[in-house]
């Protein structure tokens, strides 16, 4: 009987925090998740209202995600560097952010400044 209890007991823990852990974004990942992470970052530092989360694609040469606001204005992210740790960032043909990779990914790790604004994140 307390093994079974202990079973029952440890089975409820487990399955209570599902959802939880599903909805946690991973802290890595490999260059495609980064780029769509810091995408995502960089539109909400700046206020944009998504329609469509950007969808990014990895080729040889480079990184893109493709997306829309909800005013469905394009967003287009690309990676603009060999080494894919330059990013930018436009919406509906301005750019909003044209920088390093890893600056965007430090800042959301941080809550600091926002190198999309740079000022004060509230």
């Amino acid at each position: 009987m307390p093994l079974t209890v202990a079973l029952a007991t440890a089975l409820a823990g487990a399955l209570s925090g599902c959802s939880q852990i599903d909805a946690l974004a991973p802290v890595g990942g490999d260059t495609l998740a980064e780029v769509r992470f810091a995408a995502n970052d960089v539109l909400v530092a700046s206020g944009v209202e998504v329609l469509t989360a950007p969808v990014c694609v990895a080729s040889t040469t480079a990184i893109t995600c493709e997306g829309a606001t909800a005013e469905e204005a394009a967003i287009l992210v690309k990676t603009t560097s060999a080494d894919e740790t330059s990013l930018e960032v436009t919406v509906g043909g301005t750019t909003l952010y044209s920088g390093s990779l890893q600056d965007v990914l430090d800042d959301a790790a941080t809550a600091g400044t926002s190198p999309a604004t740079s000022e004060p994140s509230p």
